[in-house]
């Protein structure tokens, strides 16, 4: 099934220690997942070939156990088979129950000759797989008891039977009710068994079988609610396509409505929601005119198209509830539709009509009684309006959604305005007031909300980065969320998770891990069409091009990310693509355009309120004039850098304002701030940044102190070679020498 895909895939991916995974399969599953295991370099796919002829004559002597063998009705069945064992086998079987039987007049395949060895069993022993096949491949004892109270047949006759002529063998799967299971011996005879049944008495069959293991269920019935949906919705699916009158087929859908709806429930507390949304789509094809019903299983087709990022089917069936509960006047429902309709066109980056759809399900029911539906609204939108930079407003929508929700006594509701909180107090620099909200928003998402927590352990991880500098709790923290995102199936989440990991991958220069999560977030964006995520593997991207000196490519991925960041109003996400524009810039030597790039990236942090973001711009910016000989300029930009950083603590614009004050300042003082901004990199665990501090270190030396310089370039050299950017090791090692 689609879950146990999932967790092969899974382990696959994650698993670290040397695990060797061995899947059987047939070729069908490529219909299914047709990039199965053939794009991973760790992976190989082996196709099993027909038995060559040599084989398939041994296979068949073997299975004939007759000294005199006769070639002739070897070499029929040989090549009949075509190297198909289970083919050779059967008709092996086929000759030897029936002695009358003449290789040569077989049926051609595999499928008609397993018709005629069942078509030669006894009535009684047909009519008994026949009702088999209908359980499936596994079935138990009681469920033949419909065919034995109508025949008053011996059962375990035929059964034994059946079990010498190796039809059915006994199964590997739990007891029912004390009931051991029995199987088919393979799937196809399984099949062949049940096309020996038309389709009225398939329909009528599915519903008697489903009847069975409900009443064997007993008080354990919710165990088995996804085979009696299987059961009834065939039932009810049957009757459908035979055109059964309203009467007849009533009692079938009934059932499949109910336990198709049960069993996506089920398969939705699970995160199974592949499986999730096919059940709840089978149930809306049994509503059959209850336009109520209907409204709620879209709603809840929606919520699962949603979390497997399926986001333009999540919003057409929503509107359609959404259009049901308006005709209605259902006004809570109607606002909870609108905040998850909002939600998906954030996902899809439109966030303009995302906030108008927030806004409109607000004004229907915030004149009501206090509701969850409107606190769940005041959070979404105040998450919204803080993406795009309006602090202000976030904080209005998070204390609505706060003093709402204590109003209620359901505090544990509003973990994500406490998360906004503390996203809006690192922006204005307050990490200690950050740091409280949002740890308390882990702590009430934590055990009540599973998406919640995704939320409430991305932000917490993005302060721990962004404000704390401690990538090494980042990282923890970001793998928590990615493996309970993971978990639900959340496919938004792990885009932005997977690029939050590469992102600490890249500050510790480990390439290979860069790109293989930018591989990940990239590929799940494309599949799910939410282009607008995009955004983060491309920042990614553009770093990996910039390392390898491919320019064009590390800019056009940059303003790519920009472009697409700008159109959902992801500020951060802006910074971090100009930033990247501006470096590659100045390494292949466009200073000007260097300078312009920075400057757009400085308005989007005045813009949004990003402050250890704006001292990192002005710290580039001062090594980029000092490099332009615009020596005034640089010396303001340092000081502005310096005046932000002293204002709160940041520790990586701490960072970066000394490495600013060493590039522009007076020697022998600069190359003391030199040196303690890359005390300051390495203990971050930023290497690229130590060895750029590194390498100024030995441009500002070669004109005081020449040897001490050329040691700093080749050091500085070395760490680039370490680090695998070629280009800055080349300019290093070219200073050194001119």
């Amino acid at each position: 099934d689609e879950g146990m895909l999932d967790l092969i895939e899974h382990l696959v991916q994650w698993t670290r220690a040397p695990v060797l995974q061995v899947c059987l399969s047939r070729e069908e599953l490529l219909q299914r997942r047709a990039g199965w295991g053939g794009v991973r370099r760790d992976a190989t796919t082996l196709f099993l070939e027909p038995l060559g002829e040599a084989d398939t004559r041994e296979l068949i002597t073997a299975l004939l156990r007759s000294d005199g063998v006769n070639e002739r009705a070897i070499d029929t069945v040989a090549a009949r088979a075509e190297g198909n064992p289970l083919f050779a086998e059967e008709m092996v079987r086929r000759l030897s129950e029936d002695e009358g039987a003449n290789a040569a007049e077989l049926p051609t395949t595999v499928q008609a000759l397993l018709a005629a060895r069942l078509d030669s069993l006894e009535p009684f022993q047909k009519r008994l797989l026949a009702h088999a096949s209908v359980v499936g491949r596994t079935f138990w004892e009681g469920a033949l008891a419909p065919v034995v109270q109508a025949e008053g047949g011996d059962l375990q006759q035929a059964l034994r039977v059946l079990r010498e002529k190796d039809i059915v063998v006994a199964g590997d799967g739990d007891a029912l009710a004390g009931e051991p299971e029995l199987a088919f011996k393979h799937a196809l005879i399984r099949d062949a068994a049940y096309e020996m049944l038309p389709k009225a008495v398939r329909a009528q069959k599915h519903f008697e079988v489903g009847s069975f293991i409900e009443a064997r269920a007993g008080v354990r019935v919710d165990e088995v609610v996804s085979l009696l949906a299987e059961h009834f919705g065939r039932a009810a699916q049957l009757g459908s396509e035979l055109r059964l009158s309203l009467a007849e087929i009533e009692p079938y859908r009934a059932k499949a409505l109910h336990f198709l709806e049960a069993a996506g429930d089920a398969a939705t507390a699970f995160y199974s929601n592949a499986e999730a949304l096919t059940l709840y789509q089978g149930a809306c094809r049994q509503t059959a005119g209850d336009a109520d019903t209907l409204a709620r299983l879209q709603e809840k087709e929606g919520d699962v198209a949603l979390r497997l990022g399926r986001v333009d089917a999540a919003i057409e069936v929503w509107e359609k509830a959404l259009a049901h509960h308006h005709e209605r006047e259902q006004l809570e429902r109607e606002a909870e539709l609108h905040r998850k309709i909002g939600a998906a066109l954030a996902h899809k980056g439109e966030r303009k009509q995302a906030i108008e759809h927030h806004q409109r399900g607000i004004n229907l029911i915030k004149d009501g009684e206090p509701s969850l539906a409107l606190v769940r609204l005041y959070e979404e939108a105040a998450w919204l309006y803080m993406q795009t930079g309006d602090n202000m407003l976030a904080i209005y929508a998070s204390e609505k959604a706060l003093r709402l929700a204590e109003q209620l006594g359901e505090v544990r509701a509003a973990s994500r305005a406490h998360g906004i909180f503390g996203r809006v107090f690192g922006r204005i620099g307050d990490t200690v007031k950050a740091r409280q909200n949002l740890e308390r928003a882990v702590e009430l998402a934590t055990g009540s909300d599973a998406h919640e927590t995704v939320l409430a352990l991305t932000a917490l991880g993005h302060h721990l980065e962004s404000s704390d500098g401690d990538y090494a709790a980042a990282a923890a923290t970001y793998r928590e969320a990615l493996a309970l995102a993971q978990e639900i199936g959340d496919v938004p989440a792990e885009i932005e998770l997977y690029a939050a990991v590469g992102q600490l991958a890249l500050y510790a220069g480990d390439w290979q891990q860069v790109e293989r999560f930018s591989d990940a977030s990239a590929e799940l964006s494309e599949r799910e069409g939410l282009v607008g995520k995009l955004c983060l593997p491309y920042v990614l991207r553009g770093r990996l091009h910039w390392r390898s000196g491919n320019w064009r490519s590390s800019e056009d991925s940059f303003r790519r990310a920009y472009e697409l960041a700008e159109q959902i109003g992801w500020s951060e996400v802006c910074f971090d693509a100009l930033n990247g524009l501006a470096a590659t810039m100045r390494d292949r030597g466009d200073l000007d355009g260097a300078d312009t790039t920075l400057g757009e990236a400085l308005a989007v942090c005045e813009r949004a309120g990003l402050i250890v973001q704006s001292i990192q711009a002005l710290a580039a910016r001062a090594l980029l004039l000092e490099l332009a000989e615009r020596p005034e300029q640089a010396g303001e930009a340092a000081e502005q850098a310096v005046a932000l950083a002293e204002r709160m603590h940041y520790p990586v614009g701490e960072a970066a304002a000394i490495e600013a004050t060493g590039a522009v300042g007076a020697l022998p003082e600069a190359l003391a701030d030199l040196r303690s901004a890359r005390e300051r990199w390495q203990d971050l665990s930023r290497p690229l940044d130590a060895a750029r501090c590194e390498l100024l270190a030995g441009q500002r030396l070669l004109a005081h102190d020449r040897a001490d310089g050329v040691h700093a370039l080749q050091s500085a050299a070395r760490e680039y070679d370490e680090l695998g950017v070629a280009h800055l090791a080349a300019r290093a090692r070219e200073l050194a020498g001119a």
